[in-house]
């Protein structure tokens, strides 16, 4: 169910979901924020996801998830940015620092929002390896096949697309890059891709490739 406090009872037609106002990033990508559009007021959504598909897009800052999110956007994904995640939490909750489980409970909240539109999911996001069993929790309790994908291209490649991307006003600070590249390191369960050499149209078109052929297995 979909209510508005002006309007009542909605419908998914009578709703805006993407809010480009709280968006930062220079990317089609925005928070989710389910509004009315007859009085522009946020609505409350009562609706659990139930089925689907969802790729999560992991990796280093620099590795490139957020493009290809993008650009499985583009292709009728229904996306999720970490970024994005964090605008949305800090407006909803009058907070300015984010902390995991807030995050993660937003994911999940808003999977279940854009699960009203369709059933393919793209999330792009820093996933840790302790916090790997509570993203497979979120997504099985949904009844969501999914992959994580682990974007992950040489060191150097990583910073020099850090420098050199436009999608943030700021350039990320090497010691975070390192940090994380080191960080993100799984025994198992994640599919690692050595994007090096590969644009982020290439990278899709790979995951795309793989998702249509057999969408059970990516």
């Amino acid at each position: 169910m979909i209510i508005c406090p002006n309007c009542g009872v909605l419908t998914k037609n009578d709703i805006s979901v993407y809010s480009e106002e709280l968006r930062k990033q220079n990317f089609l990508m925005s928070p989710v924020l389910p509004v009315c559009i007859r009085c522009g007021r946020e609505v409350q959504i009562t609706h659990t996801c139930n089925g689907g598909h969802i790729i999560a897009l992991n990796g280093t800052c620099g590795s490139g998830k957020s493009a290809v999110a993008e650009i499985l956007a583009g292709k009728g994904f229904l996306a999720i940015d970490g970024d994005c995640v964090i605008q949305t939490v800090k407006h909803r909750k009058k907070v300015k620092q984010v902390g995991f489980n807030e995050m993660a409970d937003e994911i999940a909240r808003e999977i279940d929002i854009l699960s009203l539109f369709g059933n393919r999911f793209v999330l792009s996001t820093v996933i840790l390896p302790e916090d790997l069993s509570r993203y497979k929790e979120i997504f099985e309790s949904r009844n969501l096949k999914y992959r994580f994908i682990l974007l992950k291209p040489e060191y150097r490649t990583a910073v020099e697309r850090c420098r050199s991307r436009t999608c943030h006003t700021s350039v990320t600070p090497e010691y975070w890059i390192k940090h994380f590249y080191e960080l993100l390191r799984f025994d198992g369960g994640v599919i690692v891709a050595d994007n090096t050499n590969q644009t982020p149209e290439e990278t899709a078109a790979y995951i795309l490739r793989a998702f249509n052929k057999n969408d059970e297995n990516i």
